[in-house]
């Protein structure tokens, strides 16, 4: 059956196997021949394929940026002061994190498009709101070690003194944000001085974690056993169909467990089925944190809600209960019942709970 629209070449990195095109493969190529490369169809491409897009060099693959609006900022001191000319430049920053096979527009409220979590944060609390978009294929620590360093790279070319940060995260932009503070720790810990910029960690006052997978998610753990099951049985058919599971990116697998650093998953067997690393506590200590949840039901308690949280995330990995004991033993929590996943994003009761707590 034709395709309704015209099949172009691309470049593909998951269309050669050593027994001819994937499945994911061929997902890629009819994704990459749609004729409008709009922002959340990239999104999209990145989470599913993005660590092999950014391995090939593909124009397919996102830059990690921050952006004001709709403005890609350049990091150094004077083009970043030009970019500015129509922000509210301040000395408090809070800046956004958007989860898996999403942008920035995650956080715009339904039914007004000019109203979103950042522009009700810099109306309410006189702050410069800065947004990242990133490559949500990619594992979780690559992204957080190089959030750390244009977190670094933004404090030095600000164009006032930086005295205050504030980092928001929905899903995997929260793993994101705790990857950055143990990279940018370990980073200081090594012995050297760091130039101003570098120290970003101790300006860092709030951290909110919004429908977090802090201990792992369990969609992410469904979608591996699936993978295993069907690898198990001798069909064709069904292996197919494990090879196209097999070959979700490495910023996917990462949310079955919640890593967050390289070692969690280098040198690891990446079938395993129990975690085999220790969950790392927060190393953004200094800050205060707020931990949001949502759960499918109005019962936060009822059977259900327990077993699937907000659909994707349960109650305790939000709230990074381990075994290696809690991750956040001080932080403020909140369970927002009838709340789904992504809707955490952009509700008005969990913007109140944000700025009742900020």
């Amino acid at each position: 059956m034709p395709l309704p629209f015209p099949v172009v070449a691309t470049d593909d990195p998951l269309a050669e196997q050593p027994n001819g095109p994937s499945t994911a493969g061929s997902l890629l190529r009819v994704l990459t021949a749609l004729p409008k490369r709009s922002d959340n169809l990239v999104a999209v491409v990145n989470g599913l394929f993005g660590d092999a897009l950014d391995d090939r060099d593909s124009s397919w693959a996102t830059p990690m940026t921050i952006r004001a609006g709709d403005t890609v900022l350049p990091l150094d001191r004077d083009s970043l002061r030009n970019s500015l000319s129509t922000v509210d430049v301040g000395p408090r920053l809070c800046v956004l994190v958007h989860g898996l096979m999403s942008t920035e527009s995650i956080w715009r409220f339904p039914g007004d498009r000019s109203t979103t979590l950042g522009t009700l944060l810099a109306d309410d609390h006189d702050m410069t709101v800065l947004s990242v978009r990133y490559n949500t294929g990619r594992h979780i620590s690559d992204n957080g070690r190089e959030l750390a360093q244009l977190l670094s790279h933004l404090v030095s070319a600000w164009p006032v003194r930086v005295r205050e940060i504030n980092l928001i995260g929905h899903s995997m932009g929260g793993l994101v944000i705790r990857s950055a503070g143990h990279y940018a720790r370990r980073q200081r810990t090594r012995g050297r001085r760091l130039p101003v910029g570098r120290r970003w960690t101790s300006k860092v006052r709030r951290v909110v974690l919004i429908g977090v997978p802090n201990t792992g998610a369990g969609l992410e753990a469904v979608v591996h056993s699936a993978s295993a099951a069907l690898w198990a049985l001798p069909i064709p058919t069904t292996r197919l169909v494990g090879l196209g599971l097999d070959q979700r990116s490495a910023g996917i697998k990462d949310l079955r467990f919640g890593a967050i650093v390289e070692e969690d998953w280098a040198e690891r067997d990446p079938g395993a089925r129990q975690r085999n690393f220790p969950h790392l506590p927060d190393r953004l200590h200094r800050a205060k944190h707020l931990v949001i949840g949502g759960t499918i039901t109005t019962d936060p308690d009822h059977p259900l809600a327990k077993m699937l949280g907000d659909v994707l995330v349960t109650s305790p990995s939000v709230s990074g209960r381990s075994t290696d004991g809690d991750l956040f033993p001080h932080a403020t929590t909140r369970t927002f019942p009838k709340i789904t996943h992504n809707t955490l994003a952009h509700h008005p009761d969990v913007y109140q709970a944000i700025t009742d707590w900020w």
